[in-house]
């Protein structure tokens, strides 16, 4: 990346951006990714993969905060 596109931000994240971007190695990116927890790559010009931000940030935020057993104020509320 050359300095003036410092502050760009792509759509389309390679693996190792994309690990960067959710803040994990690269091993552990592909074990969350096989395991369903990311979303899997699209496929670019028919061997490109690479990884929609927006897909990833998505997927993180779907999350649970560490500790959180599942239970929240709306699901006793309604009784789900």
């Amino acid at each position: 990346m050359q300095e003036r596109d410092a502050g760009y931000l792509p759509t389309g994240l390679r693996r190792l951006q994309a690990a960067r971007h959710c803040g994990v190695s690269a091993s552990t990116f592909d074990d969350m990714v096989r395991s369903g927890i990311l979303p899997p790559a699209r496929v670019l010009r028919g061997t490109l993969k690479v990884w929609l931000r927006h897909e990833l940030d998505d997927a993180l935020f779907a999350l649970p905060p560490d500790g959180d057993e599942g239970d929240n104020a709306c699901d006793a509320l309604f009784g789900t």
